[in-house]
């Protein structure tokens, strides 16, 4: 059994794709996934399930459509995935606002021009970072502005991206560790 945490992309976001966490709970479960625990009303849950992580992406993706009736994208890490996504955030600083320090998690490898893209939309203050299956952000303004908080990820990137705050990352750690 491995460790993994989901990230669900676009869950209760503004008023759309509401979705009760202990819903999710009970879907997840359902879908044989074992020690389930959510965290927060935006689409994090850690648990343990025996699938490997693209055989597991679809076959939650699948089963969350057909328990709720619409398509999300569900973004796994391991526990090594998501501890190495928060040691190699790039922008810490003790000057910084953690409420602005976050990553973005990608559903698969970003266009090799990714991190152009970000340089090309982010504006001053804001600092950007792509590593793989990652974007770093430090939205020095807040990111309720920011072009790089707005972007159609999936279309200037290729691929979906989740974004969390080093808080509720550091949490998700918190709770694999005690799986």
């Amino acid at each position: 059994m491995q460790k993994y945490v989901a990230l669900i992309r676009g869950l209760n976001v503004g008023g759309h794709n509401k979705l009760a966490m202990k819903d999710l709970k009970s879907m997840l479960e359902a879908a044989d996934c074992e020690k389930v625990t959510t965290y927060i009303q935006s689409g994090n849950a850690v648990f343990r399930h025996k699938l490997d992580h693209d055989a597991l992406t679809k076959h939650l993706e699948t089963a969350f459509e057909c328990a709720f009736g619409y398509v999300a994208d569900f973004v796994l890490r391991s526990e090594k995935e998501l501890n190495s996504a928060f040691e190699n955030y790039p922008f810490f600083d003790e000057g910084r606002e953690l409420k602005f320090m976050m990553t973005g998690f990608a559903k698969s490898q970003m266009m090799p021009d990714a991190q152009s893209t970000f340089d090309d939309v982010a504006i001053e203050g804001e600092l950007v970072s792509s590593t793989g299956n990652e974007v770093h952000f430090y939205f020095g303004n807040g990111s309720g502005r920011s072009k790089l908080a707005a972007l159609n990820f999936s279309k200037k990137v290729g691929t979906p991206v989740t974004v969390r705050n080093r808080r509720t990352i550091s949490k998700l750690i918190e709770l694999m560790a005690a799986l």
